[in-house]
């Protein structure tokens, strides 16, 4: 019997609203610019972790966001 399960990526609104942003085409652009591995960016998306606050003020400090739209944006899935 053949498995028709397939994996599909989890996209966190954060992670898409910077990565159209920035026009960056890839998960390791995402990461060089929050100072991040992309595996981590990979666990966040999963639920695996969350933003640090390190993080969190990082993209502030980057991005006209509020902290708390920054905190509820990584919280919701696309």
């Amino acid at each position: 019997m053949r498995n028709n399960y397939r994996h599909t990526k989890k996209e966190k609104k954060l992670f898409k609203l910077l990565m159209e942003k920035n026009k960056f085409v890839n998960d390791q652009e995402l990461a060089d610019y929050l100072l991040m591995s992309s595996s981590m960016i990979s666990q966040v998306r999963n639920d695996h972790f969350y933003l640090s606050p390190r993080t969190i003020l990082l993209i502030y400090d980057k991005t006209d966001l509020t902290i708390e739209e920054i905190r509820q944006l990584a919280r919701e899935d696309v």
